[in-house]
């Protein structure tokens, strides 16, 4: 299966957002207009393995075309969503996707987010480039007013955003209810992220099915020392008495880039609607300026 973009060109709507009260904030995947780093926007292919279409402020990966055909003389690498910051190995992050100057990405007044689908054209920035992108992010990365520029932060592969870099944290204890089914785990320290954000539950140890418990999953709350989840499954109780957690798909590790701005609940972000295949835009989301240095 390969990535599909839905299209309704009948469907009416107005303007959305143009009545907004301030219309101070930034636009997911979209760079700042700097006369130098514009020359280093890239372009390259979606690869038929990709069964998500691709839009701007998405971390990407670019690999070296192949050796035969029309893409390897002139379309630039295969392109496919990151799933590591560890260097050199597959789908590691190597740029990020940006809405700029691609014309050919495909919108709708159903899904008014440009999106290209496998074997289209994603336009972005890599690594070193010294762009300047708004990307997603966590509002809780507020926190960073006053720091500095290089402050440790991390990429949450699962929701493609910007998250406040944890390391692995301990877990002290925790239980899961087969009345609610969600497990509620307290921390060894308190936590500095959000509801929403992807953790990674690994290690666990206690009484009952506690094994089944471990993965990747959604935080569906995240305040004190407190994080709940649902794992998804129905389970016997358990009780958890350690174990460690990280955010995201390897977001344990510091994304290499400067936070030099950012806008909390007055920003445009994707939203990605798995079932129709649409993208819209979240007009209350949180955006972080990154600097790709």
């Amino acid at each position: 299966m390969t990535a599909q973009i839905p299209f309704s060109p009948y469907t009416s709507t107005n303007a959305a957002g143009s009545f907004n009260v301030s219309s101070s904030g930034f636009i997911q995947g979209m760079a700042m207009p700097d006369p130098a780093s514009r020359f280093y926007l890239s372009g390259g292919v979606l690869a038929s393995t990709e069964t998500k279409p691709m839009w701007g402020g998405v971390g990407i990966s670019e690999a070296v075309p192949g050796v035969t055909g029309q893409q390897s003389r002139t379309l630039g690498g295969n392109i496919t969503r990151a799933t590591t910051l560890t260097a050199a190995s597959a789908n590691c992050l190597t740029g990020f996707a940006v809405f700029d100057q691609n014309h050919a990405a495909v919108n709708s007044p159903s899904s008014p987010v440009p999106q290209v689908a496998s074997g289209g054209l994603v336009n972005f920035y890599r690594l070193g480039s010294k762009a300047r992108i708004a990307v997603a992010c966590d509002p809780a990365l507020a926190s960073l007013a006053g720091s500095v520029i290089n402050t440790q932060v991390s990429w949450d592969f699962v929701n493609q955003l910007l998250v406040p870099y944890i390391g692995t944290l301990t877990i002290a204890s925790g239980t899961y209810s087969n009345t609610t089914g969600l497990v509620t785990l307290t921390m060894s320290a308190p936590v500095t992220f959000s509801a929403g954000d992807a953790i990674i539950v690994s290690g666990l140890t206690g009484t009952g099915a506690y094994a089944s418990l471990n993965g990747t999953f959604t935080a569906l709350s995240a305040a004190g020392t407190t994080v709940t989840y649902n794992p998804g499954a129905s389970l016997g109780a358990s009780t958890i008495t350690g174990g460690s957690l990280a955010l995201g798909s390897g977001a344990s590790s510091a994304l290499s880039v400067e936070v030099i701005d950012f806008n909390i609940g007055n920003s445009m972000t994707v939203s990605y609607n798995s079932v129709t295949g649409a993208a819209t835009w979240n007009r209350s989301g949180s955006c972080a300026l990154i600097y790709l240095n």
